[in-house]
């Protein structure tokens, strides 16, 4: 029996307690480095002339840049990045994300079912198309390098508070995940590869992002049988 966990639920104190927390660190770093970012520009006005000088300057930018960069994924993981939401046709979207993806799936099988209806959500259409990327990025890495099969199927459907919303289902034959590894998906710099940490943010920014949302990210997996990611965003009925 595939193992399911429901990434989005509120009644889960850990994953509340670490958005909460992971937002708390956001701000206060953002604070932090707008403060560092103005000193060092007025540093490399005064010291521009200097190479010595200048060079350390410079270090000390990308140094800060890097912090920039984390607090962004932090902000985004806790559900408080800058949006621009609008009124989206997540199959529009969809269909043109996967024509960019084609390269990268390379022999693997891809099954493509739509809704007939137009499934209108009010998001983000830069991050949902990041979003998309990401879950079939991690679905291909998954899948054997041969015989691959990747599923994306919408639908029309309703959430637990049965309101209507657009359900998104991406579901590979890939390697699966053990119950204790996707129970920490989501957690920021969580990654089961051994190499850097400059992994680990994909999924928790993606699941922040339907967070932010007012959406839900569920993951149903079993080892060897593959996984399924299913999303579902509240329908614009306006």
């Amino acid at each position: 029996m595939p193992s399911r966990c429901n990434l989005m639920n509120d009644s889960s104190e850990k994953m509340t307690a670490l958005v909460q927390f992971a937002g708390t660190v956001a701000h206060e770093l953002n604070n932090i480095f707008t403060a560092v970012n103005g000193n060092l520009s007025l540093l490399r006005q005064e010291l521009e002339t200097d190479p010595q000088q200048a060079s350390t300057i410079r270090d000390v930018v990308r140094a800060a840049q890097r912090g920039i960069d984390l607090t962004a994924k932090l902000q985004a993981f806790a559900g408080r990045q800058r949006l621009e939401r609008r009124p989206i046709d997540i199959n529009r979207v969809i269909s043109r994300t996967m024509r960019g993806l084609e390269p990268m799936l390379g022999s693997a099988m891809t099954q493509i079912t739509l809704a007939d209806e137009e499934l209108v959500v009010y998001a983000d259409e830069g991050k949902f198309t990041d979003t998309i990327a990401e879950l079939v990025k991690n679905a291909r890495a998954a899948m054997p390098p041969l015989g691959g099969r990747l599923t994306i199927e919408t639908l029309r459907g309703e959430d637990e508070r049965r309101r209507p919303c657009a359900v998104l289902r991406i579901a590979d034959n890939g390697r699966g995940m053990a119950p204790e590894v996707m129970e920490r998906a989501v957690e920021p710099l969580f990654t089961t590869n051994p190499y850097g940490i400059q992994t680990g943010w994909g999924l928790s920014n993606c699941a922040g992002f339907i967070r932010q949302c007012g959406g839900k990210l569920t993951l149903s997996s079993e080892l060897g049988q593959g996984t399924v990611v299913e999303i579902c965003l509240p329908l614009d009925t306006d």
